[in-house]
């Protein structure tokens, strides 16, 4: 009926953590992303029991099932099995279903199993259901151990009716809940009191060789001892609450800026020259670009407004040399595209690339513009958080006079990726991503490294944002707000992309 593509980042990035498009062809799709928690893999098998044939005199149905979820909107399919063809007792494979998705853990939520005769062109023809909960299918099993999965009485059989009326049974071979030893045996060992001390081991009496009695010493009354109050009973264990995680702010509104920086040093090469890293290519990327392009585009998606500033380093403007000035006529530019054009637009502003290479001001810019946004963000109740993406071919000239800029702003709320272009001496970028600091802000990846895997290249470069930004509220005690909501109106619907690649799993 329609299809839409969704980046996880850019729904993470919204309101709500709700996104919407279009279809090719009609019909809006929505796709919230919810937190996942982690409750362990309901693991099911079924068989059925004398269905009833839908497929006529000659051939017998190919049945399978779907297991359904109860929601505020109806039902939601979670897993679908495969058919198990020509047989109307047929034994499904195991089924394996995440617990949290599936009943959010609670065992009680009614869920359905409904049975499907298999046809090729997908018109799949309705043979029964019946509704349960996943502690009813455990019950079931528990009380059919050992009995005669044949016999519907004594193996507890779930009864499948279509239009009101009995059309087989179902059986339960399994029915368990595993994946929470590991996360029960944490909980056990948190819960674990001290073991007491042992008492100290008394010797066997034996008696000295000869005894003399001691002399006669007179009578003289003691003090009974102090009263000493019994010891209080140690409290019950209060297990602390779980840490919050880069979701659970991002869920709470905290937006989330990106600035971007870019080496203009002489360093690169002559941008007019063949293999230079700025060489334009007409509409083919150079390696920049190609940076802005990836990097940009996901970092770019979890920025709520979409606007960001572009910052240069290493140039000079009327023989003066600049080590922080503005890329593109605006402060602000939107979007990915919009980054790029302002990387572009530098070009034809007469500047001239030269040294040396040195990122301190464009560091303590990106730091003072992310301590004014929390700032602001803070006085409305709000949270906000900035990463800085600086593009560089690695030649800094004073690594030190860097490092000292980056200690200095370490406890703003920011994270600096760095990003290695060409194929320079990296040992400078890789002591300023070890270096010591009371908060470590730094991640430098280097961009050959990941050349051909774009995906790669992401995940390196977000590998340390989310705990970055963790520690920072944490550190000054601020926890996310409550997750926030939208009604289906407030939510942008985006068009249809054509260029949009859609895969087909089989």
């Amino acid at each position: 009926m329609g299809s839409a593509m969704f980046d996880v980042d850019e729904i993470l990035g919204s309101k709500g953590n709700v996104k919407a498009k279009r279809c090719k062809g009609g019909g809006v799709i929505y796709c919230k992303v919810l937190k996942h928690e982690g409750m362990g893999d309901f693991n099911l098998q079924l068989r059925g029991i004398k269905l009833k044939n839908v497929e006529g005199l000659f051939r017998k149905s190919d049945p399978f099932f779907e297991v359904l979820r109860s929601t505020n909107s109806g039902w939601d399919t979670v897993f679908r099995s495969p058919p198990v063809m020509d047989n109307l007792n047929p034994t499904w494979p195991e089924a394996h279903m995440d617990v949290a998705i599936l009943c959010g853990g609670n065992t009680n939520k009614n869920i359905k199993i409904v049975i499907y005769d298999f046809e090729k062109k997908g018109d799949h023809e309705f043979m029964g259901e019946f509704e349960t909960t996943v502690g009813g299918l455990i019950a079931a099993r528990s009380f059919a151990q050992g009995a005669d999965v044949n016999d519907v009485n004594s193996a507890s059989a779930f009864n499948i009716t279509k239009k009101g009326k009995e059309s087989g049974n179902v059986v339960v071979l399994r029915a368990d809940i595993s994946g929470m030893e590991e996360k029960k045996k944490k909980q056990k060992k948190q819960r674990e009191v001290p073991p007491p001390v042992a008492e100290p081991v008394v010797a066997p009496y034996a008696p000295p060789a000869s005894f003399d009695p001691p002399a006669a010493q007179p009578y003289a009354p003691t003090a009974p001892p102090p009263y000493a109050t019994p010891a209080a009973a140690a409290p019950a264990y209060v297990p602390a609450p779980p840490k919050p995680t880069f979701i659970d702010y991002v869920s709470g509104g905290c937006e989330i800026n990106l600035g971007v920086a870019i080496d203009f040093s002489a360093s690169n090469g002559d941008p007019r020259q063949p293999g230079t890293p700025h060489f334009l290519k007409g509409n083919e990327k150079n390696d920049y670009e190609t940076v802005i392009a990836t990097v940009g585009k996901v970092l770019s998606a979890y920025d709520t407004d979409h606007q960001h500033s572009v910052w240069g380093f290493g140039a000079k403007y009327g023989g003066v040399i600049r080590h922080v000035f503005q890329c593109g006529p605006a402060p602000e530019v939107n979007g990915v595209d919009g980054i790029l054009e302002a990387y572009r637009s530098t070009f034809r502003t007469g500047l001239g690339m030269s040294e040396p290479t040195d990122i301190e001001d464009v560091v303590r810019a990106a730091a003072a513009k992310a301590v004014q946004g929390q700032s602001i963000a803070q006085a409305r109740g709000g949270q906000s958080y900035s990463i800085l993406l600086i593009l560089t071919d690695g030649k800094i000239t004073d690594v030190n006079k860097a490092a000292n800029a980056i200690r200095t702003v370490c406890d703003s709320p920011l994270s600096i990726v760095i990003i290695g272009i060409g194929d320079a001496d990296f040992r400078g970028m890789n002591y300023l991503d070890d270096m010591q600091a009371d908060r470590d802000i730094v991640q430098f990846v280097p961009f050959n490294q990941y050349r051909h895997d774009k995906h790669a290249l992401s995940a390196a470069t977000l590998s340390e944002i989310p705990d970055q930004l963790v520690g920072y509220f944490l550190k000054h005690g601020i926890h996310p707000n409550p997750p926030m909501q939208q009604s289906m109106d407030d939510i942008a619907i985006d068009d249809h992309d054509e260029n949009e690649e859609f895969f087909t799993f089989y």
